[in-house]
């Protein structure tokens, strides 16, 4: 039942998988307490509509890309790996992050079209340098773009300088903003995040459960989609490992993260979820898919309500 649904890329699939969002986001929400009031009520709204458009850009990006089959998977399987870390869903500067780079990420993956590439090129620079604005090591996507650029447009060294020139526009913005509204400027040290390879946040029970799961996840995903690799057109594996890549860098920059609550592991969440939805395309028979397919709506609740 559940895998002949989620195979197909209807309104109503999306129409579920948001009401299976908005379940999980309250009950982080309720488990993180909540007051009643305006600014909370505000908050909480703006973070679960950039969850939900994090969620639709990735979908488009995998449709627009041939990344998957016409199908909701890729979107089951973000849901899933995003609310198994609890604390991304109550955190509002995550979240808004994740949603500036997930759309960074599909004007990058765009420029294989070799349309307009300077202009992707800086929408991309754009919204990654937003994103640094409200988790400041989200600026680490910033090599996901030139990646980009190397993949796709090398040889013009005019595309090489659009990120640079995005950074320093985005940071002489948020200082004329803050010098309007605030009467203060804010300094580079200011502006950028230490770095800490201290880990002890992540050993209590509900992180241990959490990392412990994305692990397990982790590994199988990447077996099965290197399994497939070669057998994508030499067209497409640019674009895969460009998704790969994403991953790393998501990788590295939960290691240098200086305050680590697995609420920047979210980040992982959307080329992990491409990368898982290979798996789901297998054809292994309908039982086990749907086997499948209940362990990743049921495990988040486990996180969420244990």
């Amino acid at each position: 039942m559940l895998s002949s649904f989620f195979s197909k890329s209807k309104p109503i699939n999306f129409i579920i998988v948001a009401i299976y969002m908005l379940l999980l986001y309250i009950i982080a929400y309720y488990k993180n307490g909540f007051g009643l009031n305006y600014n909370s009520i505000l908050i909480s709204l703006t973070g679960f509509v950039a969850y939900i458009l994090a969620m639709l850009v990735l979908n488009l990006i995998t449709q627009k890309n041939d990344l998957t089959q016409k199908s909701t998977n890729t979107i089951l399987l973000f849901a899933f790996l995003t609310a198994i870390l609890p604390d991304s869903l109550t955190n509002i500067y995550i979240l808004l992050a994740n949603l500036l780079v997930i759309l960074g990420a599909r004007s990058v993956l765009s420029l294989r079209n070799g349309k307009h590439i300077k202009s992707k090129i800086l929408d991309a620079s754009l919204f990654v340098s937003i994103a640094s604005l409200a988790y400041f090591w989200s600026i680490g996507f910033m090599i996901f773009v030139f990646l980009g650029i190397l993949f796709f447009e090398p040889k013009n060294y005019r595309n090489w300088i659009i990120p640079i020139i995005s950074v320093i526009t985005v940071y002489i913005l948020a200082n004329c903003f803050t010098l309007l509204f605030y009467d203060k400027v804010f300094t580079i040290s200011d502006y950028v995040d230490p770095i800490s390879f201290s880990f002890n946040n992540y050993t209590d029970q509900s992180s241990v459960f959490s990392i412990g799961i994305l692990i397990i996840c982790t590994l199988f995903f990447f077996t099965i989609y290197f399994l497939k690799f070669n057998r994508k057109s030499t067209k497409l594996k640019p674009i895969l490992r460009l998704i790969i890549s994403q991953w790393l860098i998501a990788l590295v920059i939960i290691i240098i993260a200086p305050s680590k609550s697995t609420a920047e592991m979210i980040f992982i969440g959307a080329p992990l979820a491409i990368i898982g939805t290979a798996y789901l395309e297998m054809d292994q028979g309908k039982f086990v898919k749907e086997i499948n397919l209940w362990v990743f709506l049921l495990l988040p609740f486990i996180s969420l309500l244990f």
